[in-house]
């Protein structure tokens, strides 16, 4: 199967896009499909979010070709004039987009292909887009013609699915959910879950991994280490970014700066590492689109504490296979303390059961899921 995925979403040569959607187009490559990419850049959008401007020319990622294209205007014009000339959509089987730029202009190349198969998929931002009082008044009309178009929407996580159904009058019928995976070789064997069991907590170690502005909601974080009982901990804080320097400033207020780790941004592999020597992870994130460093913490045997209502609703289940919180530090705190008192037996039926829910989320299994799921959806609706 040829598939063509349009997002601006697609990290090339180390840029600061997420890993997500790349990993689904290089498990569908692995599956043997041919996996093409289009990765349109809206100039203006992307000085707002301070990512790299790449230039206009065809990148190769792991065999897989993305072109890498910009424009000055939200994709009003004709895009097809800066696609190579050799570009044909009559060449794909499918087209697959990502985020509100990748539903704009997929609809642009194949909104009018009808006889392809077409999946639009729901991030937080499209939501925002959705809803905010400014891009709604632009982009709203453009997006709902995109969910109508769709053959079926693929919604990132539980929340969203529901969300979308009740923004949109064409997804009912046609929405299914597509979490990330995550490789199995990365979960702990068995032994190092009951090592992590039997830890002492001297010190507890909590951890987070996140880009460090507003709607991440470290500094709740912080708070809420302040007004824990428990107070033999270190939290170790993963990431860079705009509110680096209020963190730290809040950490001195509390009186946590010795307890308080600002380890910055640091290699996935150094992640993981640290992830090993951690018992809790906690990230009570707004708008989380899915959360795949839900899942990294998960394989390293930490406890999870998730956004309740959040990405992995669904997936980390309250006081089965970890805890979810609302981002509130009150109510954070107490859930730490509570944690910190629970018998060994009970944190061992929590952490195995996390491990069980793991194994479930294969990676390549959860990809060709994604690819299954919307042609059952494609095929029952035609």
């Amino acid at each position: 199967m040829k598939i063509l995925l349009v997002t601006d979403l697609y990290p090339i040569e180390n840029s600061s896009e997420p890993q997500t959607i790349r990993d689904f187009a290089l498990n569908w490559k692995k599956a043997g499909h041919d996996v093409e990419v289009i990765r349109p850049n809206f100039l203006l959008n992307t000085i707002v979010r301070k990512r790299k401007i790449f230039p206009q020319k065809i990148f190769y990622d792991n065999d897989i070709k993305v072109y890498n294209v910009n424009y000055f205007t939200p994709f009003w014009f004709n895009v097809r004039n800066k696609l190579p000339k050799s570009f044909q959509i009559g060449d794909y089987d499918i087209v697959v987009s990502h985020m509100p730029c990748g539903a704009l202009f997929a609809m642009k190349v194949a909104g009018r292909c009808l006889a392809i198969p077409y999946v639009c998929s729901v991030h937080a931002s499209d939501l925002k887009v959705m809803t905010d009082k400014f891009y709604k008044l632009f982009f709203a009309k453009p997006l709902l013609a995109a969910y109508k178009r769709a053959d079926a929407i693929s919604a990132r996580n539980f929340t969203f699915s529901e969300q979308i159904k009740s923004l949109s009058p064409y997804a009912e019928n046609k929405t299914f959910i597509a979490p990330s995976g995550i490789p199995q070789e990365l979960i702990e064997p068995e032994e190092f879950f009951e090592q992590k069991v039997s830890s002492d907590y001297e010190p507890l170690v909590i951890s987070t991994v996140a880009k460090l502005i507003k709607r991440k909601n470290v500094d709740i974080i912080i708070e809420a280490l302040s007004k824990t009982k428990f107070q033999n901990f270190v939290l170790r804080i993963m990431g860079d970014g705009a509110e680096k320097h209020y963190l730290k400033h809040l950490a001195e207020k509390y009186h946590l700066e010795e307890k308080v780790i600002f380890e910055g941004e640091i290699p996935r592999d150094e992640v993981l590492a640290k992830l090993r020597l951690s018992d809790i992870f906690v990230l009570v994130s707004e708008a989380e689109t899915f959360g795949v460093a839900y899942l990294e913490a998960a394989s390293r045997a930490n406890i999870v504490i998730a956004t309740k209502n959040g990405g992995v609703d669904g997936i980390i289940k309250d006081g089965e296979n970890g805890f979810t919180c609302p981002p509130d530090s009150d109510k954070l705190a107490e859930l730490i303390d509570r944690i910190v008192s629970l018998p060994k037996e009970e944190i061992r039926r929590i952490l195995f059961s996390l491990r069980n829910t793991l194994i479930k989320y294969d990676d390549a299994a959860v990809s060709e899921r994604y690819l299954n799921k919307a042609f059952s959806i494609i095929n029952d609706n035609q």
